[in-house]
């Protein structure tokens, strides 16, 4: 399946998508394509399963990315289709938007079992319920680290001197 069948597919469903080209490689260049496509919360495993559903090959999950935006949280769930074919790779990636009022969102583990250890660190270093999560235990955190503070948060939730090297840096 190739990028405009994916957007079209994507758009089909009521959802926005975008492409977005970049260059890479040293010795061969080589025209790296990613999918973007924005989804509401509430259907991030619907999105998901659409990309299972159009892709010829399973997707392959990367990983769980996340910004504080200031008043949101942005995730980033980026899988790659027609992963393993030499320069066929698509990356595609499902941006999610959430209120730091209320920083919730569905795990994706019942369709990607993998993604437990993403979620597992979102929850962990940005503040993030994940609801239905098969297991919740920290991973990089101490036992004894203080409930509320997340280190890769920019607000007063981040440790004190986080925060202040951001600012420096900002």
């Amino acid at each position: 399946m190739n990028v405009d069948e994916i957007i079209q597919k994507f758009k089909e469903k009521g959802y926005e998508a975008w492409v977005k080209e970049k260059e890479a490689g040293v010795k061969i260049k080589a025209k790296k394509v990613s999918v973007w496509v924005s989804v509401d919360r509430k259907k991030i495993r619907e999105a998901i399963e659409l990309m299972i559903n159009i892709s010829e090959d399973f997707p392959h999950f990367s990983i769980i990315s996340a910004s504080d935006l200031g008043n949101d949280v942005e995730l980033n769930y980026h899988f790659t289709v027609d992963y393993g074919k030499n320069l066929e790779e698509k990356i595609v990636s499902f941006k999610v938007i959430i209120p730091k009022k209320d920083l919730r969102i569905k795990s994706i583990t019942p369709l990607i079992p993998s993604a437990i250890f993403s979620e597992r660190e979102i929850k962990e270093m940005m503040g993030v319920e994940i609801e239905e999560i098969p297991d919740g235990r920290h991973m990089f955190l101490t036992k004894d680290f203080p409930d509320g503070v997340y280190p890769w948060r920019r607000d007063e939730t981040s440790p004190k001197e986080t925060n202040k090297l951001y600012e420096e840096w900002r």
